[in-house]
């Protein structure tokens, strides 16, 4: 018996092993530059301020265009736990870069294509390993310390006909209450059409 667990065993730790390319994919590359002229500090009603243009501000936050936070409910759990079960549960396209931010509880996690982007942020099981969380589009007004409003929400338009379940139609339906996200794979197929389900991202102060 011993002697045929053997070979069993080796061919696990064989394909358990990582190539050399897997750990240059796992490793966080530098993010590109961008170059913005010197300037001199200001004062600004008594503040020693920094200023920079709207476009240089734009520029910027391209890297992070695609990047989202978790907030934790609870402890969460550790960044290898994190990234462990992001590769493996939520069939992204390409990796992630999952990092620590100020609070504990929160996360910060930054994509490289829109595609994956909206795939994390409309996930529909919010939580890792049981450790539940809130998910928000990072952008520069994020604030750790305060509730972001604009979330994403699943919503339903019953009675809408089924020839209007394409997303640039659905785009255009949902432009007054929020910025469309995505559709549900029964709505993407029209099985059943009853009626649409949407994830919008909204305001929901309003």
């Amino acid at each position: 018996m011993a002697a045929a667990e053997g070979p069993q065993a080796a061919l696990v730790v064989a394909s358990q092993k990582r190539t050399f390319a897997d750990l240059l994919l796992d490793s966080p590359q530098p993010i590109p530059e961008v170059v913005v002229p010197f300037r001199g500090p200001k004062i600004v009603d008594g503040e020693v301020c920094i200023l920079f243009s709207k476009e240089e501000i734009e520029n910027s936050v391209l890297p992070f265009r695609f990047s989202i936070v978790l907030k934790f409910l609870r402890q969460r759990p550790s960044l290898d736990s994190i990234r462990v079960f992001i590769r493996s549960r939520w069939g992204l396209s390409k990796q992630s870069v999952v990092s620590s931010m100020l609070k504990p509880r929160n996360v910060f996690i930054r994509m490289s294509s829109e595609e994956d982007f909206i795939k994390a942020l409309t996930r529909e099981a919010t939580d890792i390993d049981g450790a539940i969380y809130h998910v928000f589009h990072w952008t520069t007004e994020f604030q750790e310390d305060k509730e972001p409003v604009k979330v994403p929400v699943w919503i339903s338009l019953p009675g809408l006909p089924p020839n209007y379940y394409q997303d640039s139609y659905l785009r255009n339906i949902t432009a007054p209450i929020g910025q469309y996200l995505k559709r549900d794979n029964p709505t993407k197929c029209a099985t059943p059409t009853e009626g649409a389900r949407i994830c919008v991202e909204m305001d929901v102060s309003k």
